[in-house]
């Protein structure tokens, strides 16, 4: 009996170790998961970013869902475009969309990702510190980061990938690592940073192989360059069969020549380029590391003024900090050397190489920055250990690391979600507002009863809503969002808006210059895609019905009256909005009119 009594006691302490050790790690799991209660009591009343998630991404999930095995096109998607004007970021992921819950799957997308952020981050800053709290802390900050959950795991992923690439280097969970660099690369854009990670990860490969020579011990050393050439190679066969679709056309397999030919190639200063990418960063990347950058700058000083009487593991940290911000500054070379003119005079003339770019290989900079606030945090914490009167530089740091979580909270849409819990009536158009499923659904039973037609025997345009809402709601859409569609069809769209594009010199350059908005736009309000509800009208809004019409158009959607007697192409088809005392939009229903028909009719 006396054996079963020490047995369990002994069992127990584990249990009390094995919790005590991991409580740390789940409280920040719990931290991770708290941006879940948003959606989970707002549901599609959350706030949610909408740029460049419910205007284009959602849309490509959900309409390569509906059609996942259905053929080379999608029909409701701009006339019946191929699929590759709708690449997704993440092609693993639209098996969530497959259920038709799609903000269900938008918020698992955005638990995923957070999680494997925070999961990330927490492995590398705990080995690099030793300290699980600082692992908890940087893992925190770093999930809760403005990322695009639609992008899957192309920034959040980036954190427990470099984690995998170590433990193969160090041959240690091998399978586990390898497995998981399969399912990022399932769940990434190779577009957006997949080709950053494997020229990163070429570079490693290299250095090994160099270093490998000089120290002579071939046959180990050789090893780990070996290991890693496999998982590069494996990451690049992944890729290649996700875009075999992308790189056919790039490489002129097919009729179609892509908008992107004429995009109007925007240069900088090199060295001006240089300090904006390395202060802050590129398009979706808002880490928030300038306060992040004194701490880092004050460590490193007070590092090399005491380098010679301070134990080797300090140094060690010392230049690891050193080695994480020449990683930065070189990857901010990188993206301002692409974006230089004379740079862009080389490969200006080269038809793919124009609209590749090359800045996104700033998406991978926020990991060293947060692996740097770690490195930080430890330094500090072991310097006043020491002195007492390093006690100014510990506060200096502190301030610089609550200024930058205050500042991510600001930034994301918590801060947003948690003023709509306070007060429902406060102004933030949310997942319900901005894809108006109920207002759309009026709009298509008016039509199938005054009509008698589906959505699919007709196309639609919208203005002053985003085509999105059109989209989601199943209607076929002649306008769109996507960064590859047929430079035919952008030229065809354009002579539908050449009418207001004289009034306005801004919108025509947009268009012609980029014109990966394919949207219907007014002079009176350029640069403006959305309009509440009775906010705004347009006075004369002119858009060419007989080019409409030639490509199918039969009906606008618009969120904004149109105040003329003769309106010019298009017909009210009811004076009465469509719209529900909620509803952020009130949608009128007009249809095209070409000069042909309205001859006819009169």
């Amino acid at each position: 009996m006396i054996y079963v009594i020490r047995l369990w006691n002994f069992l127990s302490d584990m249990n009390k170790q094995k919790m005590k050790s991991t409580l740390p790690f789940l409280l920040g799991v719990l931290a991770v998961l708290c941006t879940g209660i948003f959606y989970l009591v707002l549901g599609e009343d959350a706030y949610v970013t909408y740029h460049d998630q419910l205007d284009g991404e959602m849309i490509a999930y959900i309409l390569q869902a509906r059609h996942l095995f259905g053929g080379n096109t999608i029909p409701e998607f701009m006339g019946g475009m191929e699929r590759t004007a709708l690449t997704l970021p993440a092609p693993m992921c639209v098996l969530l969309f497959c259920t038709g819950h799609y903000f269900a799957a938008y918020v698992c997308m955005h638990l995923i990702g957070s999680l494997t952020g925070y999961l990330g981050m927490y492995l590398l800053s705990v080995r690099m510190t030793g300290c699980k709290w600082i692992g908890v802390l940087i893992g925190v900050m770093f999930a809760y980061l403005p990322f695009r959950p639609v992008y899957g795991l192309s920034q959040y992923g980036i954190p427990l990938l470099f984690w995998c690439f170590y433990m193969i280097w160090q041959r240690r969970r091998v399978i586990v690592a390898a497995l998981y660099i399969a399912i990022y690369a399932l769940n990434s854009s190779l577009v957006l940073v997949g080709f950053a990670v494997l020229g990163l990860l070429f570079v490693v490969i290299v250095m090994s192989t160099v270093f490998s020579q000089k120290s002579g011990d071939h046959g180990r050393k050789y090893d780990r360059s070996i290991r890693l050439g496999l998982v590069w190679c494996g990451m690049v066969a992944i890729y290649v069969l996700e875009n075999i679709s992308l790189f056919r056309q790039f490489l002129g397999d097919g009729d179609n020549v892509s908008h992107k030919v004429e995009y109007a190639l925007t240069t900088e200063p090199f060295w001006q380029g240089w300090l904006n990418a390395f202060l802050y960063g590129g398009s979706h990347t808002e880490d928030y590391h300038r306060f992040l950058l004194i701490a880092v700058l004050l460590v490193l000083i007070m590092w090399l003024l005491k380098r010679k009487h301070i134990s080797q593991e300090l140094n060690k940290l010392g230049w690891m900090m050193v080695l994480l911000l020449g990683v930065n500054v070189f990857i901010a070379f990188v993206a301002a050397l692409w974006n230089c003119e004379w740079a862009a005079a080389v490969y200006s003339d080269i038809s793919f190489l124009r609209g590749f770019q090359v800045e996104r290989v700033l998406w991978l900079c926020s990991t060293p920055w947060y692996l740097l606030m770690a490195c930080v945090l430890k330094f500090t914490v072991e310097m006043m250990k020491k002195k007492r009167y390093y006690a100014v530089m510990s506060l200096v740091v502190a301030a610089c690391i609550g200024i930058t979580g205050l500042t991510i909270l600001k930034e994301s849409d918590v801060k947003v979600n948690i003023r709509i819990l306070l007060n429902p009536d406060y102004k933030a158009i949310s997942y319900r507002d901005y894809y108006a499923v109920d207002v759309m659904e009026q709009v298509k039973e008016y039509l199938r009863i005054n009509t008698g037609q589906n959505p699919e025997e007709y196309r639609v345009v919208s203005l002053g809503i985003d085509p999105a809402a059109a989209y989601y709601s199943g209607f076929y859409c002649l306008d769109g969002y996507s960064n590859n569609y047929s430079l035919d069809y952008k030229h065809a769209f354009q002579r539908i808006l050449e009418p207001e594009f004289e009034e306005n010199d801004y919108l025509r350059a947009y268009f012609e210059d980029w014109g990966n908005r394919c949207y219907l736009v007014s002079s009176e309000s350029p640069g403006y895609y959305t309009f509440e509800k009775y906010t705004s009208y347009f006075w004369n809004y002119k858009l060419d019905a007989d080019a409409l019409a030639g490509m199918g158009g039969k009906y606008l959607l618009s969120a904004v009256y149109i105040l003329e007697e003769e309106l010019e192409g298009l017909r009210l088809m009811r004076e009465e909005a469509f719209e529900t005392p909620e509803s952020y939009y009130a949608i009128y229903l007009y249809e095209v009119v070409p000069a042909e028909k309205k001859g006819i009719e009169g």
